[in-house]
């Protein structure tokens, strides 16, 4: 075997890896989703880290506009924090995004639906946990694995099977029978 091709494979499987990390990546982050169901926020209380992104997606529309806005439908300083607008998130598939810098509780509720559709986000700052009151812990027969999670194994999986035969098959080239 020449040098090149000695070199072809190892960048063959140096891509290999990358394309693996790429996709293993994104699961890695801890940003949070809620999405929009008719006339409801799901989860109604979502709890992330400082400094994590929360994104509201319109799941299953009705044909009326939502807002996500801050607050409580009661208060004079509503919308301070964010706020999507009517418009934003009438349609399947539009989202609105929102990155919380401060630990903290935070109430939100869409103006549109007020006494219908009302949230929580909850941030921890670093190092604190989640109260048990506002996030028990699912059991996995009620809620499966997260999709996050099955893709962050997937990942691990094809980047130890590549390294593994990567390996051998350098061994086998080292060490010819």
């Amino acid at each position: 075997m020449t040098f090149v091709h000695r070199h072809w494979r190892l960048a063959l499987v140096g891509g290999l890896l990358l394309v693996a990390g790429a996709a293993v990546a994104p699961a890695l982050a801890a940003n949070g989703t809620v999405s929009i169901v008719d006339k409801e926020f799901q989860p109604a209380t979502i709890v992330v880290a400082q400094g994590d992104t929360v994104t509201w997606n319109v799941a299953k529309a009705v044909g009326e506009p939502h807002s996500v806005t801050s607050g409580k439908s009661n208060e004079a300083n509503a919308g301070s924090l964010f706020d999507s607008g009517i418009e934003a998130l009438k349609d399947n598939g539009q989202t609105f995004a929102h990155t919380f810098k401060d630990a903290g509780t935070f109430d939100y509720f869409c103006k549109v639906h007020p006494a219908q559709m009302t949230g929580k986000v909850v941030v921890l700052a670093p190092g604190q946990s989640a109260p048990p009151a506002v996030q028990p812990p699912p059991s996995e027969v009620q809620t499966g694995i997260p999709a996050e999670r099955r893709l962050l194994g997937a990942g691990i999986l094809v980047v130890t099977l590549v390294v593994l035969f990567g390996a051998a098959w350098l061994y086998r080239r080292m060490n010819p029978a």
